[in-house]
């Protein structure tokens, strides 16, 4: 679940800045449930913590404006310690504000989805973490479920209809599997 994936985002946080910090979240739409179950995942995860997410600004699905809105926090909130990217778009956003201001690896980011920038990011150390959803995952059990279903068996249908496939933290332990993997799943 996104709240689970929020709750993921937090640990990474958590094991990035023991000594705790301020973070800053960015996303696309402030009002959609997948942003605010994530951020309300974050904040429960962070409870108890030295760490808090102060804000969380909103860039209505414009990449140039997300850019924008990191540049600004830059300037605006110099305490900020860690900025998290709850949309796929965000973090690399995040990285290229940071690189532009020569402060990368300065600021801790926690990172969202699996796009080639993050997963760099990652590799490098820039990026601490990213929480990944498993599309493929998604595309098996849609499939295998609906292949049982159409023989006449609903057994695997779990009750209330929905299936969650659990999100994963990619850290840089593991991120050159994990590309590798996709990279194979992709048929690339």
């Amino acid at each position: 679940s996104n709240i689970d994936a929020g709750k993921q985002a937090a640990e990474i946080a958590k094991k990035a800045m023991p000594d705790g910090g301020k973070c800053l979240g960015f996303v696309g739409l402030l009002g959609a449930d997948n942003a605010k179950e994530r951020i309300e995942g974050m904040k429960d995860g962070l409870k108890g913590s030295k760490i808090e997410l102060v804000d969380v600004r909103g860039d209505d699905i414009d990449q140039a404006r997300a850019k924008k809105n990191v540049e600004d926090a830059l300037v605006a909130s110099p305490d900020i310690t860690c900025m998290v990217g709850f949309y796929s778009y965000n973090t690399p956003r995040i990285y290229e504000a940071l690189r532009d201001a020569g402060k990368l690896g300065q600021i801790t980011v926690v990172g969202f989805d699996d796009d080639p920038i993050t997963l760099g990011g990652v590799k490098e150390g820039t990026v601490a973490a990213t929480v990944v959803q498993q599309p493929f995952e998604w595309a098996y059990q849609g499939m295998k479920l609906m292949a049982a279903y159409l023989k006449g068996d609903k057994s695997g249908i779990p009750e209330g209809g929905l299936i969650i496939v659990p999100t994963k933290i990619i850290g840089k332990d593991d991120v050159d599997a994990y590309a590798a993997n996709l990279k194979a799943m992709a048929g690339k």
